[in-house]
């Protein structure tokens, strides 16, 4: 599951992705809102200077939406950043 770590790494598993996916599907909600969501979800709270890093902890085999990285990279940045202004856009994998 998601979680943000002492040094300020957010750490996002192929799961999460799903449900916010699932969200944004099922209920048209839009994906920064269906991250706030599974955010408060996961009683995680961001403020500004929060996230230093985000680390996408999955790999290429196991992803179906690998096809769509870039893409989901930019959302979840996005979305990080309504939270995180100071956040500089730095993620791993």
């Amino acid at each position: 599951m998601m979680k943000l770590t002492e040094l300020g790494v957010l750490v996002l598993e192929e799961k999460d992705i799903d449900y916010m996916y699932c969200y944004r599907d099922r209920d048209g909600i839009r994906f920064d809102d269906s991250f706030l969501s599974f955010l408060e979800s996961q009683k995680i709270t961001l403020s500004e200077g929060d996230v230093r890093t985000i680390h996408f902890q999955f790999d290429k085999e196991e992803m179906p939406l690998y096809e769509e990285r870039e893409r989901l990279i930019s959302e979840v940045q996005s979305a990080v950043r309504t939270l995180d202004p100071k956040y500089d856009g730095s993620f791993v994998k």
